[in-house]
């Protein structure tokens, strides 16, 4: 069998490809849930909080919005976003490759689970009763042993 090598996520100029940035653009726009093209503070906490288990600090938001791409109101952009993983992906590749896994990318970039669409999947699951999830369960044994 060959090996299967998973995608770059760099170009030979050090730049994300193609494949890279599209998933990354699709992750940002999971949060961007105004769709004005940019992360505002709640948006980008929940994009914090999902990738790295807390938001970001103080001197982390400053770096953000002093050195990558912010709209008129100091929030980030798609080109920022970019930006940020630009800086970040040549020097810790395996930290992005943990980001896209925490978004439900495979080593492949194909996105196999979205995070986001788990979690309000939860949410809507914790508010209906045990008793409604048993049939489900059920029918469900009941088609795979058919």
């Amino acid at each position: 069998m060959p090996l299967v090598v998973p995608p770059n996520l760099l170009d030979e100029d050090d730049g994300l490809t193609i494949e890279a940035e599209d998933a990354l653009l699709e992750i940002f726009d999971r949060y961007d849930l105004d769709k004005d093209g940019a992360l505002k503070d709640e948006e980008l906490d929940a994009f914090a909080m999902d990738t790295n288990g807390d938001v970001f600090d103080e001197d982390t938001r400053t770096e953000i919005t002093g050195f990558l791409d912010v709209n008129e109101k100091g929030h980030l952009t798609r080109k920022g976003f970019l930006q940020m993983y630009n800086l970040q992906t040549p020097n810790d590749p395996e930290e992005t490759w943990k980001d896209l896994q925490k978004h439900g990318y495979d080593a492949n970039l194909k996105l196999v689970a979205s995070r986001r669409e788990d979690t309000v999947e939860k949410d809507s699951n914790a508010s209906t009763n045990n008793a409604s999830k048993e049939p489900q369960a059920t029918k469900k044994d009941d088609a795979n042993s058919a």
